[in-house]
């Protein structure tokens, strides 16, 4: 799953109608800890805005924070930025300043407004253990409390460490049980490629457990508490393992029932989960979602020629650059023709083609020993041999407007796989008006602000989990 980084802006407002520099005075001291709040102003459809502050440290006036939107599946946008050096964050007297600049790249809002209105603003006013102010994201604007509560971010979750059955690493996360007695059904999440923390899927972990099924989410290997170098340097075998080692704990855990655990993967994760429950066969359920069914190879070539017809780029432009692509993974796959690929993109570079290398198509290319590593840990692999190995119950849920996967190809590939090796057919929904990440655009007053995780992948995923449970 690809995603761009997101940008913040927090301007100072002592009322909620104007802004307000408050006298030069010795910077006061603000706790560190975890402010949330819920908007005011309800959009037309869909969820509510919904804001956690997360304050970490103090420099003099300066704030280092963050700041999540779950139902955007924003996750700790971090204050300073670590993409811009334009981005500040002080407290003056008891007003939070922080500001963002917009060259950043807002994903959760990028080509809904114009450019210079892609931009989100909370100015709020310190009192105690509250900070009374108001939200902006875009178009959208509402009167906000954010309250001081335990940290954690994940209410009634159980901070949780388990070891990849990979190489014995450690991997942190959490596990979110049901109110009453176990034991309970349970699900894995396993996250795209983006260097997720287990955060990606609070959203859908409470809606299993408002059906009376625990989730575990975790940090990616080299993310947050979890251990290891960069998941991007990890093959899909070693996050295999980090999945199996997951499994394996919760069947430890007394509040779990050992025979009902399943997986739920999107993106990247659908191969990652497809590898386990080839090998697993008391895998209980399996749930892809935006992928699955063809290699990284046929999926990134897609992938640009989706995404630049998107960008209205011109057919015979398009092919050119999806050849180039298919000619990239050929020699990934073998080492062969390298030179004179190498020399193509040379003439790439010098007659500054616009697609290259934007589109995927100059990814992992700066010399043969890393175009060729990335060949053997995650561009060849085909999980339709796996696929037709697995036995559990299987759902598909792609978003009519996934620009990284193709959805009618994707599910009939999997279908196709699975009746050639006798299995029952799978499940499958393409949700309309539904991205790669599974979000819809939602208006306030008629008028686009934001994109929201989709009440409908919402509603199918827990349900189908529910009824395979139980």
């Amino acid at each position: 799953m690809h995603a761009s980084h997101p940008a913040l802006l927090l301007l100072v407002a002592t009322t909620l109608g104007g802004v307000h520099v408050a006298a030069q005075a010795p910077p006061a001291r603000f706790p560190a800890g975890e402010w949330v709040g819920v908007a005011v102003r309800q959009p037309d459809a869909g969820p509510p805005v919904s804001v956690r502050l997360r304050v970490v440290a103090q420099r003099g006036d300066s704030l280092i924070l963050d700041v999540t939107i779950p139902e955007s599946r924003q996750i700790a946008l971090a204050v300073p930025s670590p993409y811009s050096k334009e981005v500040v964050g002080q407290l003056l007297g008891d007003s939070v300043h922080v500001e963002f600049t917009a060259d950043i790249g807002l994903g959760f809002i990028a080509g809904l407004v114009p450019p210079d209105s892609e931009r989100i603003m909370f100015a709020g006013r310190v009192r105690g253990d509250a900070i009374a102010g108001t939200i902006h994201i875009t178009r959208y604007s509402s009167p906000i409390t954010l309250r001081r509560v335990q940290a954690g971010g994940l209410g009634g979750g159980r901070a949780v460490l388990f070891t990849s059955s990979q190489d014995s690493l450690r991997l942190g996360g959490t596990l979110l049980l049901p109110d009453g007695r176990g034991p309970f059904p349970a699900a894995v999440f396993v996250t795209g490629s983006d260097p997720d923390t287990r955060e990606a899927w609070q959203v859908e972990a409470r809606a299993l457990r408002d059906r009376g099924i625990a989730s575990l989410i975790y940090d990616k290997r080299g993310v947050g508490e979890s251990t290891g170098a960069s998941h991007d340097l990890a093959s899909w075998d070693d996050l295999a393992g980090d999945v199996e080692g997951a499994i394996t704990f919760l069947r430890t855990v007394p509040e779990i029932d050992p025979t009902r655990i399943g997986l739920v993967g999107q993106s990247q994760g659908t191969w990652i989960i497809t590898k386990v429950a080839a090998r697993d066969r008391a895998v209980a359920f399996v749930v892809l979602v935006s992928g699955g069914g063809m290699s990284g190879a046929e999926q990134e070539t897609y992938r640009t020629g989706a995404m630049m017809r998107r960008d209205g780029y011109a057919p015979e432009e398009i092919a050119r650059a999806m050849a180039f692509q298919q000619r990239k993974f050929a020699v990934a796959r073998s080492g062969i023709g390298w030179v004179a690929l190498d020399s193509t993109m040379r003439r790439l570079r010098s007659d500054s083609v616009r697609w290259f290398p934007r589109y995927g198509t100059g990814a992992a290319t700066g010399s043969l020993a890393v175009l060729r590593l990335y060949g053997v840990l995650q561009f060849n692999y085909d999980p339709r041999p796996d696929l037709a190995r697995i036995q559990a119950p299987l759902l598909v849920i792609m978003g009519a407007d996934d620009v990284v996967f193709p959805p009618d190809s994707v599910i009939h590939r999997v279908r196709s796989t699975m009746a050639r090796a006798n299995r029952p057919a799978p499940d499958a929904m393409i949700l309309p008006r539904t991205s790669h990440g599974m979000t819809v655009v939602q208006t306030v007053g008629g008028v686009p602000f934001r994109r929201v995780i989709s009440h409908d992948f919402i509603r199918t995923l827990a349900e189908w989990v529910a009824r395979r449970v139980k």
